[in-house]
């Protein structure tokens, strides 16, 4: 093979290199919020909330230097505006985000209410909390929803799918995302599966839309309610103010334990039920816009016939 080729096709930078590339900025924006982490911590106070600040400017800072590296790369490489990569205002991006707020809170349903009927978790009110712990802690889980979503499953994950295949994406992202997370404390084997599991639903829900916004609303409204609401451990983290306070008394391979219900056999329940609604619902479809946004650069061959979540999209290698 021309060495030229190894690198180029179709006169620009091959998907696979992308990939690479994209990794390369979401690395860089983690070490830039590391920077921001500890100017914070020298800056913000050590109270109760002292550390929940320290992590909204982290995470903001992640989000910006995330933004700013990927549009970069979309505009020099894909020659396409960074609302491709999926965070389009299009038409059906209100009604996506709420599917996916519907789909996560289903998904919470199906491991809590098992675990309370049985037994299995007690839930004792905690009170109201201050309106600004809730305020914080809404906006502290949006935005790392988001930044998690543009990072696993944006601009790096579909160069990956014109790459090796939407299928061959899937798994890899998914096991990244798995890994990432054994940093968490009170990790296991299980919930490190379930995490990749979760993976797998969040990038079919991309796959479906060629947006972001249902899996964003997903991941959101998943950490909101189990953690701030119910008052469970999120990853392993527990929340500082919460509307209910937990116990889970169940086994730990079936309620999580201490790393939460991600840890634990309801929640792998719950994930493969959502995945499969995700996989074979009619009622998922891409929009008119982001067939025009995401998939512009297809050949006219790949715009006539449908699209579906096997489809590479665009500049396939």
């Amino acid at each position: 093979m021309d060495p030229e080729q190894i690198f180029l096709a179709e006169g620009t930078l091959r998907s696979i290199w992308r990939f690479f590339l994209g990794v390369t900025v979401a690395f860089a924006a983690f070490v830039y919020a590391a920077e921001v982490t500890r100017w914070a911590s020298t800056v913000i106070g050590r109270g109760q909330w002292g550390p929940w600040a320290i992590l909204f400017w982290a995470l903001v800072a992640t989000l910006a230097a995330t933004l700013g590296g990927f549009k970069a790369l979309t505009q020099i490489f894909d020659r396409r505006p960074l609302r491709a990569m999926g965070l389009a205002l299009h038409s059906r991006w209100m009604k996506e985000l709420g599917q996916g707020l519907a789909l996560g809170s289903a998904m919470i349903l199906l491991v809590v209410a098992p675990e309370w009927t049985c037994g299995l978790a007690r839930f004792t009110f905690a009170g109201l909390p201050a309106p600004r712990a809730m305020s914080l802690t809404f906006v502290i889980l949006a935005v790392a929803a988001a930044n998690e979503e543009i990072v696993f499953r944006g601009y790096p994950f579909q160069r990956l799918v014109e790459s090796i295949t939407p299928a061959g994406a899937v798994v890899v992202s998914s096991v990244l995302f798995g890994v990432v997370h054994l940093s968490n404390p009170h990790h296991t084997l299980f919930s490190t599966v379930n995490t990749a599991l979760v993976g797998v639903a969040f990038a079919l829900a991309y796959l479906r839309t060629r947006a972001l916004w249902m899996p964003i609303g997903m991941h959101f409204i998943w950490n909101f309610l189990m953690g701030f609401v119910l008052g469970l451990p999120v990853s392993g983290i527990d929340f500082p103010a919460t509307m209910l306070r937990a116990n889970a008394v169940g086994p730990p391979w079936l309620t999580g334990g201490d790393y939460g219900p991600e840890g634990g056999l309801l929640a792998t329940v719950a994930i493969l039920a959502a995945t499969g609604f995700l996989f074979f619902s009619k009622h998922l479809s891409i929009s008119k816009d982001m067939r025009a946004l995401a998939l512009a650069a297809a050949p006219p061959r790949e715009t006539e016939r449908p699209i579906s979540i096997f489809d590479p999209g665009p500049k396939g290698d």
